[in-house]
């Protein structure tokens, strides 16, 4: 293709890309109940989209895969926020959480080595059911099926290590 025939296709594609980055707008403004969060999350789709192209995959139909690209990315941040909440609950069970922002930080890194070193004294499959479960978010059935074991033994493993945790609060 020439630069006149190219540069001809190119307002078109500009005029595509301008309809559907608005209306990938308006609809994860809808799911997310935030313009500004749905602007980041279709800028991001694009460029993803614009990598693969770069990268030579072929991509069918532009629009649904903008689509699928923002859902995943709505799922992946629900999950990231999801495990974050998760360690934040797990981190609570070490220690209370009230301190300024430096010391904060500070004291979240202090935790979290106690709760390394209370996992590292736990018989293995107690620690690694309370790991499955609290930081990686597995329902029982999940890490009972991940570890050979019926979702009671994990819920039994799962109960002793939060107590585990809690005992050795104070210390």
């Amino acid at each position: 293709m020439s630069p006149p025939e190219a540069g001809a296709l190119a307002v078109p594609l500009a005029r595509a890309a301008a309809r559907t980055y608005a209306e990938l707008v308006n609809f994860f403004s809808r799911s997310l109940n935030d313009r500004d969060a749905a602007r980041d999350l279709v800028q991001e789709a694009f460029t993803r989209l614009l990598a693969m192209q770069a990268g030579g995959a072929p991509v069918a139909d532009d629009r649904a895969l903008l689509y699928r690209v923002g859902k995943n990315l709505v799922v992946s941040d629900a999950r990231r926020r999801a495990a974050e909440e998760r360690m934040l609950q797990t981190l609570a069970l070490v220690g209370p959480d009230s301190a300024p922002s430096v010391e904060q930080q500070v004291d979240a890194r202090q935790r979290l080595e106690r709760l390394m070193a209370r996992l590292a004294v736990m018989p293995r499959k107690r620690r690694e059911a309370f790991i499955l479960v609290r930081i990686y978010g597995y329902s029982y059935a999940e890490a009972g099926h991940a570890m050979g074991l019926n979702a009671s033994a994990v819920d039994r493993h799962v109960v002793r290590a939060v107590f585990d945790c809690m005992r050795h609060r104070g210390s």
